[in-house]
């Protein structure tokens, strides 16, 4: 497994690899959309949950009907609904809903418990394999030493 920091997976060629993307979500909201163009899979390991819209707003209506209009299934919307709105939170993306619906794409709610020479293992025990992994440079360093 490769791990590349959040700058360096554009270098990577992405194209039929398992990518996992654990990330803050701001990053993984601008990069999850363009991952899943290229990846033959993608595992998004969500932290959790922050309002994304198309547009900055600041009154949590907009942001609540982004997510009801755009996610269709009503678990996904559930594990993507955060608990309060700040109107800071809220993340401008008119395709991080739809890349993360994509058919090579799958969510994962579950926090990160280790990194495995294979992948990713979650708290509940699975472990998910990954031919590359994105995270934050620090993460990235860490897991190195």
């Amino acid at each position: 497994m490769r791990i590349v920091d959040g700058e360096g997976w554009r270098d990577v060629d992405l194209d039929g690899l398992r990518v996992g993307v654990w990330m803050p979500a701001a990053e993984a909201v601008r990069i999850v959309p363009a991952v899943t163009a290229r990846a033959r899979s993608v595992k998004v390991f969500q932290d959790a949950p922050v309002w994304v819209a198309p547009v900055p707003v600041r009154i949590p209506t907009v942001a609540r009907l982004h997510l009801r209009l755009t996610v269709r299934d009503t678990w996904t919307r559930r594990l993507l609904t955060p608990g309060r709105f700040g109107g800071r939170d809220v993340i401008v993306s008119r395709s991080y809903y739809r890349a993360l619906q994509r058919s090579n794409c799958k969510l994962i709610t579950w926090p990160v418990y280790a990194v495995v020479t294979q992948g990713v293992r979650t708290a509940e025990g699975i472990e998910h394999r990954v031919d590359v992994l994105i995270t934050p440079d620090p993460v990235r360093k860490a897991l190195a030493a």
